[in-house]
C-alpha cells in the first residue's frame, strides 16, 4: 500500500512537472509572438514564401479599403513579393493616434538572391484590441501596402471614365500642370489587381483595358484615335469649307453668314482675295460650285495647351472642283432693233487640288481653325 502511494505521487507530481512545462511553453510562445517586430517579420516571409491563406488571415483590415481574398491575390499577383529571395527590415516609428490606437511603421526592402535591393516598402503593423490568452498583445499588418496611392490617370477632355464598372469621382480631378485639353485624375488608392478601365469620349474612340495601375500613372491621349463618325463630320466641315470660300471668291465678298471661318477669317480673307483674280469673269453670273472626289487623312490627334480645351488634328484634304459661270455674249445674229441677240453659255474651271486643314473639337462641336489652300488655277 506504501509502495502504491509512493507511485502514485510520483505520477501526480510527473504529470505537474509535465503541465507546468507545457504551461510555460506555449506561454513562452505566446509572448515571442506577441511583438510588433514578430509580426512584421512573419508576414515577410509568409510573403516570399508566397503562402496566401496565412498572409491574409495576419492582416488588419479594420483602417483601409477592406480586401476581398481574390483582391488580396490580385494584388501579390502584381506586386510579385514571390519573386524576392530575402527581405531586410528596420523599425521606422511608433506612433498613436487620438483613438489610443498604436502603430510600429517598419521601412522595409527586398532583395534578389545575390543581395541586391529590388524594391523598397513602408508596412504597418497596429496592435489588436483583443488579446492572446487574454494576457499577450496581438499585431496584425495593416492593408494598405496593397494599395497604390495618389495614382495619376490622364485622359482627353470630356471623357466619361469608370473603373470596374464605377465612374470617377469628380473630385480626383486635378489642374495644376494639365493641359486644358486633358482631365487628369489623383485617384487616391488602387487595387494593383485586374482593375477595368473604359474611357468614353464624344469624338475619339473608346478605351476598353485592364489598367496596371503598378506603373504609378497611365496617360491614354495617346491611345484614342478619331472615331469614324468624326472623321465624317471634320469631312463634311471641309467641303463645305471649300465650297463657301469659292463662292466667296467667285462673288468678290468676304462675309462668312454662317460663322464657317470665324477662326481663319484673315487666312480665308486672303486666300479669297487672291482667288476672286482667278475666277472673276466679266460680265458673268456665277452659277455654281461642286466639290467631289474629296478623300481627306487625319493626323493623330493634338492636345492643346488653348483655354477652350481644344483637340486638334491635322486634316490634308484632296478633291475635285468644278466653278461654273454663266457668261453671256453677242452673236452675229442682228435683230429688229438693230442689237445683237445674245446667248448664254456655261463656263467651267475645273481640277484637283488639296488642302490642309486643322480641325479643333472643342464646346461638343468641330471647328476649322486654320487652314492653307492654294490659289486655283495657280
Amino acid at each position: 500500500m506504501k509502495v502504491f502511494k509512493r507511485v502514485l505521487i510520483k505520477l501526480l507530481l510527473l504529470l505537474l512537472v509535465i503541465g507546468i512545462s507545457g504551461g510555460g511553453a506555449a506561454c513562452y510562445q505566446a509572448s515571442r509572438q506577441s511583438t510588433a517586430d514578430y509580426a512584421m517579420d512573419h508576414y515577410l516571409a509568409l510573403l516570399i514564401d508566397n503562402s496566401v491563406d496565412k498572409a491574409y488571415s495576419s492582416l488588419d483590415q479594420s483602417e483601409a479599403q477592406e480586401l476581398t481574398k481574390a483582391e488580396y491575390e490580385g494584388a501579390l499577383e502584381a506586386k510579385k513579393y514571390s519573386l524576392y529571395a530575402s527581405y531586410q527590415m528596420k523599425e521606422a516609428e511608433k506612433r498613436r493616434d487620438n483613438n489610443g490606437n498604436e502603430y510600429v511603421d517598419y521601412d522595409v526592402t527586398f532583395q534578389n538572391a545575390a543581395g541586391e535591393e529590388q524594391a523598397s516598402e513602408r508596412f504597418t503593423v497596429k496592435k489588436q484590441s483583443a488579446q492572446i490568452m487574454g494576457l499577450f498583445d496581438r499585431w496584425k499588418v495593416l492593408s494598405e501596402h496593397c494599395m497604390v496611392k495618389n495614382f495619376l490617370l490622364t485622359v482627353p477632355d470630356g471623357s466619361e471614365v469608370y473603373l470596374d464598372a464605377e465612374q470617377a469621382d469628380a473630385s480626383w480631378l486635378v489642374t495644376e500642370d494639365v493641359p486644358a485639353s486633358c482631365d487628369r485624375y489623383q485617384i487616391p488608392t488602387l487595387i494593383p489587381g485586374k482593375i477595368s478601365l473604359v474611357i468614353r469620349h464624344p469624338a475619339l474612340e473608346s478605351v476598353n483595358t485592364t489598367l496596371n495601375a503598378t506603373t504609378g500613372s497611365a496617360d491614354y491621349t495617346d491611345k484614342m484615335p478619331l472615331k469614324e463618325d468624326a472623321k465624317s463630320a471634320c469631312t463634311e466641315l471641309g467641303v463645305k469649307l471649300l465650297k463657301t470660300v469659292y463662292v466667296s471668291a467667285v462673288k468678290n465678298q468676304t462675309n462668312d453668314p454662317d460663322k464657317l471661318l470665324a477662326e481663319c477669317q484673315k487666312q480665308a480673307n486672303s486666300l479669297i482675295k487672291k482667288q476672286t483674280e482667278s475666277f472673276l469673269v466679266d460680265g458673268a453670273d456665277f452659277k455654281n460650285v461642286a466639290i467631289s472626289n474629296f478623300a481627306a487623312q487625319f493626323g493623330n490627334p493634338v492636345f492643346t495647351e488653348e483655354k477652350n480645351g481644344a483637340i486638334t488634328t491635322e486634316m490634308t484634304f484632296s478633291y475635285h472642283y468644278v466653278v461654273r459661270e454663266d457668261v453671256t455674249t453677242d452673236t452675229d445674229e442682228m435683230l429688229e432693233d438693230g442689237t445683237y441677240a445674245q446667248q448664254t453659255t456655261t463656263q467651267e474651271q475645273s481640277g484637283d487640288a488639296t488642302a490642309k486643314l486643322t480641325m479643333a473639337y472643342y464646346e461638343d462641336a468641330w471647328h476649322i481653325d486654320a487652314m492653307q489652300m492654294d490659289v486655283i488655277p495657280k
